[in-house]
C-alpha cells in the first residue's frame, strides 16, 4: 500500500490546516474493504495518552470517480464514501473494492510544545503523531508527505527529500513519527561535526540569545557525546528545531532531530544559559539512549495504546544525569557549577514526600498515568523517574568507581548497552540491568541497584558521595523564616493558595488543603499573597492561628511550625579527604571542586 499525505494551509489564523490522506492499493488490486485509518494516540518520548484525535474536524472520505484526472477546477473528481467512526481516535471506510481511497479533516493546531502542534501566520511546526492517520490493515507503510506552504517559507525536517518540490518521503510509520517538520519564516544556522552536517531551525524571538555562542557549544555536546560511545555519529544529517517561546520549556527527542522549546529569559543569564545547553545535551544523548538502545517494554511502538516499561528510570533518568555530567566533560561548565546543579537536584528530592511511596521503577511504570498528570497530591504520591534516576545515576557511577578503583564508571555501562543492544537492534529486556551492570563493570552492583531502584528506602547520598572525599552541607539563604507551614502556594489575585499540602509537615498537621486561601497568619493579614512575611519571627515549634478561606467559609486552624526544608545542598571537597578520593573525585568530575576550569559559552 502507498499512503501520500497532502498538508495544506487552511486558516492560519484559525490555527488549521487541511490533511488529505490518500491511501493507493498495489497495481491490479483493490484495497481491504473496509479500509480502517487511525491516529496515535502518543507520541515516544512522552508517555502520555494524549487523544491527538481530539483536534480532527470535520473528516470525509473519498474515492476517485477517474484515478489522475482532475475535474474543470483542477480538483481531483471523486465520490464521497461512508464511513464509520469505530474508536476514538479511528474510523472504518466502506468503498466497494476501490483501489484509490482519499481521507481528509481538518487538524486544530495551537498548541506549543515537542509533543503537539502549533500553525500561526508565520511558521507551522507538526509532529507526526499528532498529524498523520494509518491504515490498520497496513501501519508500517512508507508514506510521501506533500507540502503546500506560502512562498519563501522553509522547511526543515529529517523526512528524505524527493524529486518534487516540499514532498518528503517516511520508508515507515515509524519514520514518519519520528520526523516533526518546522516550517516557516525561521532564522538558519548550520555547521559540521564529525564529518554530518547539522542545522538549526530556529522560530520565536530570543533578543539576549547569540546563536553562534549556541552552534558552537552544542557543536562540543555532540562531538563529546559521541565519544561516549564509539565516536560515530548514527545518522547522516541531524536537525535542531527550536521554538523560543515564554509559554514552556522541553525537549523531545528523535532518531535524525529534536525540538528543543526554550522561553528566552533563559539566554539572559549564565545559569539559564546553561540550563539551555543541558537541554540540547539531554535530547541529543536520546540519539542513543531510548532512540536506538530501547527497552523492550517500548519495541515495538505501539501507538493506540500505553506501552509500559519500569526502566525509564535508565532511559530518562540516566539521560538526566548526563546532560550535566556532558557539560562538565566537555569543559561547558566548572566543577563547582556541576555540584551545585547537582546540590540542587538533591534538594529537590529531599523535599519531595513521594519519594518515600514509590520506586523509581514502579515510577516508571506508573509514567502514564502519574508524572504527566500532576495535582495537588502528586507530591506527596510518587517521585520524578527524571529526578530520582537521575540522583541514582549519580550514586552509582560513584559507587562504580570505588568497587573498581576507577577503573570503571557509568561510562561503561553506556558502552555496553550500545554495543550489546543499541548497535545491532536488540531491544533490552526489562529485567537485565543487573545483569548488564556485572558485565560492563566487572563487580557485582545488585545490592544497591535492587534498593536503589525497586525500593523505596532513602537513598545513602551523603555516605556514597563521602567515598570520593565529598561532605553535604545542607542551609538556607536566611532570606525566609525561621518557621515553615510546608505546602506549596500560588498567587491568585494577590491571595495566597495553597496549591499542595506536604505530607507530615505543618500544614498537614493543622488541617490546611489544598484550593484553601490563607487570608492571615496569626492575626497578621497576608498581603499580596506573601505567606512568608506574616511568617517572620515565628521558628520551629511556635504555634500559629491560621484564617483561611474554603469554599466561602471561614475557618481558624492551630498550625504548629515546622523547622523549613533546605533550600539548597551544598557539595564541597572535605578537608579530611584521602589522596585515593580525591585521585577518584578527579576521575569523576574531571576536576576538582574549586579548582576547575571550563567557562564555556554565552552570558557569562
Amino acid at each position: 500500500m502507498h499512503v501520500r499525505h497532502q498538508v495544506s494551509l487552511r486558516d492560519a489564523r484559525a490555527h488549521l490546516v487541511t490533511i488529505r490522506s490518500t491511501f493507493t492499493a498495489p497495481a491490479g488490486s483493490s484495497l481491504p474493504d473496509p479500509l480502517v485509518v487511525a491516529m496515535p494516540v502518543w507520541t515516544p518520548g512522552s508517555y502520555l495518552v494524549r487523544e491527538y484525535a481530539r483536534n480532527v474536524e470535520s473528516p470525509r472520505a473519498g474515492a476517485p470517480l477517474a484515478p489522475g484526472k482532475p475535474d474543470v477546477s483542477g480538483s481531483p473528481r471523486e465520490r464521497s464514501l461512508p464511513f464509520t467512526k469505530l474508536r476514538k481516535n479511528a474510523w472504518s471506510i466502506a468503498h466497494g473494492g476501490a483501489a484509490e481511497v482519499a481521507f481528509e479533516y481538518e487538524l486544530y493546531c495551537n498548541e506549543i510544545t515537542v509533543r503537539t502542534n502549533h500553525v500561526d501566520a508565520s511558521h507551522a511546526y507538526l509532529n507526526g503523531a499528532a498529524t498523520f492517520c494509518f491504515a490498520e490493515q497496513a501501519p508500517a507503510a512508507a508514506a510521501d508527505v506533500a507540502l503546500d506552504l506560502p512562498e519563501g517559507w522553509q522547511v526543515t525536517t529529517a523526512l528524505a527529500t524527493t524529486a518534487e518540490p516540499r514532498v518528503y518521503r517516511a520508508a515507515s510509520f515509524d519514520e514518519l513519527v519520528d520526523s516533526p517538520i518546522q516550517a516557516g519564516e525561521h532564522l538558519s544556522r548550520t555547521f559540521e561535526a564529525l564529518g554530518k552536517p547539522h542545522a538549526f531551525a530556529i522560530w520565536g524571538e530570543a533578543p539576549a540569545a547569540s546563536w553562534d555562542d549556541v552552534v558552537r557549544d552544542t557543536k562540543a555536546i555532540v562531538e563529546t557525546e559521541a565519544r561516549l560511545f564509539d565516536g560515530v555519529l548514527p545518522y547522516d544529517a541531524y536537525s535542531f528545531l527550536w521554538l523560543v517561546t515564554p509559554r514552556t520549556r522541553g525537549g523531545l527527542e528523535h532518531c535524525a532531530s529534536t525540538t528543543l522549546t526554550v522561553t528566552p529569559q533563559l539566554f539572559e543569564d549564565r545559569k539559564g544559559y546553561l540550563d539551555v545547553l543541558s537541554l540540547v545535551a539531554h535530547e541529543f544523548l536520546h540519539l542513543w539512549n531510548v532512540k536506538r538502545i530501547r527497552p523492550a517494554g517500548l519495541t515495538p511502538y505501539r501507538y493506540e495504546q500505553e506501552n509500559y516499561t519500569r526502566l525509564l528510570w535508565w532511559f530518562e533518568g540516566a539521560t538526566s544525569y548526563y546532560d550535566w555530567r556532558v557539560l562538565r566533560v566537555a569543559g561547558l561548565c566548572t566543577v563547582d557549577e556541576y555540584l551545585e546543579h547537582l546540590g540542587e537536584e538533591l534538594a529537590r528530592l529531599e523535599d519531595t514526600p513521594g519519594r518515600a511511596a514509590q520506586s523509581c521503577a514502579e515510577a516508571s511504570f506508573d509514567a502514564w498515568i502519574k508524572l504527566y498528570r500532576a495535582d495537588e497530591n502528586t507530591v506527596n504520591s510518587t517521585v520524578s523517574y527524571y529526578l530520582k534516576g537521575e540522583i541514582v545515576c549519580a550514586l552509582l557511577d560513584v559507587e562504580i568507581r570505588v568497587r573498581t578503583q576507577g577503573r570503571r564508571g557509568l561510562d561503561d555501562v553506556l558502552v555496553a548497552l550500545w554495543r550489546d543492544y543499541g548497535k545491532v537492534e536488540r531491544a533490552v529486556p526489562e529485567d537485565a540491568m543487573p545483569a548488564i551492570f556485572e558485565e560492563a563493570v566487572g563487580v557485582s552492583m545488585s545490592d544497591v541497584l535492587t534498593p536503589w531502584v525497586d525500593g523505596r528506602g532513602e537513598l545513602p547520598i551523603d555516605e556514597v558521595l563521602g567515598k570520593v572525599g565529598l561532605e553535604l552541607r545542607r542551609d538556607r539563604d536566611g532570606k525566609r523564616p525561621r518557621g515553615a507551614l510546608g505546602v506549596r502556594l500560588r498567587t491568585s489575585d494577590g491571595r495566597a493558595i495553597v496549591s499542595s499540602v506536604l505530607r507530615g509537615r505543618a500544614g498537614h498537621r493543622a488541617g490546611l488543603d489544598a484550593g484553601d486561601e490563607i487570608v492571615s497568619v496569626g492575626g497578621r493579614r497576608v498581603e499580596a499573597g506573601k505567606v512568608d512575611a506574616a511568617l517572620v519571627g515565628r521558628g520551629p515549634g511556635s504555634t500559629v492561628e491560621l484564617l483561611v478561606a474554603r469554599d466561602g467559609v471561614l475557618r481558624t486552624l492551630p498550625a504548629t511550625l515546622d523547622a523549613p526544608a533546605a533550600e539548597r545542598v551544598r557539595i564541597s571537597l572535605a578537608e579530611g579527604a584521602s589522596s585515593t578520593q580525591r585521585s577518584l573525585l578527579e576521575g569523576w568530575l574531571h576536576g576538582t571542586p574549586g579548582a576547575s576550569g571550563g567557562s564555556g559559552g554565552g552570558p557569562r
